[in-house]
């Protein structure tokens, strides 16, 4: 007669795996930043309609500044929430090229001008530094994920070929 149980306590089991991250923390990283991005596009934007509507009150005026205040700022909240999108499927999926690729064309632009606000407007300096920062720090990420992501399907070419 056999003594063994047909049922063993989990603890004589092997130890169970602790679950891994879902992503790296540069992913999480990018998504904080482009997330704070599109918050502060969103803040500059009221902050922006509300200059103006502070010295005119009149409707027709108050019509136009707000489509000129969601045209601007349109080309600082629809990047940056974008780049959010993607930094977030990064850190749930994995990276994706095309989405890297745009987040550095949806980003360089914005480096630029950011140093036209630095030297040719009357906005304070912190502006254009913010945009620069978060800008820069975006394409930092979206290049090293390029270059991190190329190198395991080179290995992997060669030792293919080596076969």
């Amino acid at each position: 007669m056999d003594h063994d149980t047909i049922i063993t306590p989990v603890s004589q089991t092997a130890s169970i795996p602790k679950p891994s991250p879902m992503g790296r923390r540069a992913d999480r990283f990018a998504m904080v930043l482009a997330g704070l991005g599109a918050i502060l596009s969103i803040v500059a934007a009221i902050w922006f309609f509300a200059g103006f509507a502070e010295n005119d009150t009149r409707p027709e005026h108050l019509t136009s500044v707000l489509a000129l205040t969601l045209i601007l700022f349109a080309f600082a909240i629809v990047p940056f929430s974008l780049v959010t999108i993607f930094a977030c499927q990064a850190y749930r999926l994995g990276t994706n090229r095309a989405h890297l690729l745009w987040t550095i064309f949806l980003m360089l632009p914005w480096i630029v001008l950011g140093s036209l606000t630095l030297s040719h407007t009357p906005l304070p300096l912190w502006a254009g530094l913010i945009m620069i920062i978060l800008a820069a720090l975006l394409c930092i990420w979206a290049l090293v994920s390029l270059i991190l992501d190329r190198r395991p399907s080179q290995e992997n070419e060669m030792q293919d070929t080596d076969s």
